[in-house]
């Protein structure tokens, strides 16, 4: 595992709308714990330590240190910037907090390719949408140019991408670590939620009945 104190400083963003899902994914149980609160679990295995990026009152049960946004309401780009600025490392690895196919080897791939580049972002390139800009890790050169474009209402991450020194990494470099084909499969809706909760039964076997409610 790469040495992470002072290297790398780690944050899930939680404080989307979740309109699609009806309801704060965040919060939602999964594998016996809310999203967010497995998302951090995982992120703490590689950086070491991790932050929460949404409202710090409606988190401050999940048992992790929560900042809300600078830029409220301006999407994913504003819990970007929110975990930039309050960053003090070389690295910032940023994640959603609805992925749960995500793992630690590929997370500890990520930031090893970050060390090996000059680039102000590393960023895995998906087949089926594009940039994974929620699974990513950015240096601190990222912080200026986002806060920028967000100061000039430009809050397209695709925007703000194309100020940035981008290492990409495309499919051949990313399958290895995703076998199942799910590695960026994220949870919008509630039926994504229940495939997802299905699939994970007929794995590992989730916490029974009752536990979760």
């Amino acid at each position: 595992m790469i040495p992470a104190h002072g290297t790398c400083r780690g944050f899930v963003l939680a404080g989307g709308k979740s309109r699609r899902m009806g309801q704060d994914k965040a919060l939602l149980p999964f594998g016996g714990r809310p999203l967010a609160l497995r998302a951090a679990e995982l992120v703490r295995q590689v950086c070491g330590d991790v932050t929460l990026v949404g409202d710090a009152k409606k988190y401050a049960a999940l048992g992790f240190p929560a900042i809300e946004d600078a830029f409220p309401d301006r999407g994913p780009l504003g819990g970007i910037h929110a975990a930039l600025q309050h960053s003090d490392a070389r690295f910032t690895l940023i994640v959603g907090c609805d992925m749960p196919y995500l793992t630690p080897d590929f997370l500890e791939f990520l930031l090893r390719v970050a060390q090996e580049t000059e680039a102000d972002a590393v960023v895995p390139e998906s087949e089926e949408f594009g940039y994974e800009p929620l699974c990513a890790v950015y240096a601190r050169s990222c912080l200026a140019p986002i806060e920028r474009g967000l100061q000039e209402n430009r809050c397209k991450i695709s925007q703000v991408f194309g100020q940035l020194r981008l290492r990409l990494i495309p499919p051949a470099e990313w399958k290895p670590y995703d076998p199942g084909g799910r590695l960026f499969q994220n949870l919008n809706t509630l039926e994504d939620y229940e495939r997802a909760r299905r699939e994970l039964w007929h794995s590992v076997p989730e916490a029974p009945a009752g536990k979760e409610e």
